[in-house]
């Protein structure tokens, strides 16, 4: 037996067809693509600490001048185990040509204030194993001049052609 359907569900299910079709291609003419900035060029590097590779630490690369007619952007990363970065723009891999200010920071725990705070913890709930801290303090594992933009003494060209590989060394600054 052949259903019919109203005006009402015929309109309805055409509306829907035509949003389907025109998200298809509206996906299939912008989304599929990949999203590029101008200008980007590749730019890697390692970061050095003490003579050695620093694992995990933000690397940023802010515009010297920042001017918005000029499209400058940040650009940032985060080093692998071996100290290893590669900067990406608003999420896409690589930097505009410019001069920059160049910021790395690392925190880890503060582990005696860690362990303070899990012996508190203990002691509050009557010795019963409590719920892990909700919040454990951190301390900077390099000096502090190297996070910000307007202390740091690390500043680097990136170049629109040519190899762009810098080696970051936080070596001789200031102690903590």
């Amino acid at each position: 037996m052949a259903r019919s359907t109203s005006g009402t569900q015929r309109s309805f299910l055409l509306s829907i067809s035509v949003i389907l079709c025109l998200s298809a291609l509206t996906f299939s003419a912008f989304g599929c693509r990949s999203q590029k900035i101008p200008g980007l060029v590749r730019v890697e590097g390692v970061v050095l600490y003490e003579g050695q590779p620093l694992a995990w630490a933000s690397v940023g690369f802010a515009p010297e001048q920042v001017d918005p007619a000029d499209g400058a952007r940040f650009a940032t990363a985060l080093t692998d185990q071996n100290g290893e970065f590669q900067l990406s723009t608003l999420g896409i891999k690589g930097a505009l040509p410019g001069d920059y200010v160049v910021t790395v920071e690392k925190y880890i725990a503060n582990k005696e204030n860690a362990v303070e705070q899990w012996s508190q913890a203990r002691q509050q709930a009557g010795y019963k194993e409590p719920e892990p801290p909700q919040t454990i303090d951190v301390v900077t594992a390099i000096p502090l001049e190297f996070s910000v933009k307007k202390t740091s003494p690390l500043t680097a060209t990136v170049n629109a052609k040519g190899k762009n590989r810098f080696e970051i060394d936080l070596s001789g600054a200031t102690e903590q």
